[in-house]
């Protein structure tokens, strides 16, 4: 009994940390939320190196620096 008890109490934790999945059409269009995002992923590396939304954020953040409207080279901000 109580084996369950601590595999179900595992579980529900878990299912607590998990955030939504932003996609990368989200990062484009809400650039705090992307760069927040970045800062974050960046200071626990090792976590968030395959975590979705620091993949999305990345990706978003790439392509707003190199696509087609750019003429020139992309700005640092």
């Amino acid at each position: 009994m109580s084996k369950y008890l601590i595999i179900i109490v595992c579980a529900l934790l878990v299912a607590c940390k998990k955030e939504p999945t932003n996609d990368v059409d989200y990062y484009l269009s809400h650039a705090e939320d992307r760069k927040a995002k970045l800062v974050e992923c960046a200071n626990n590396p090792g976590d968030s190196a395959i975590a979705a939304n620091c993949v999305n954020a990345k990706e978003a953040q790439h392509k707003s620096l190199f696509n087609s409207s750019n003429t020139g080279m992309p700005t640092i901000k």
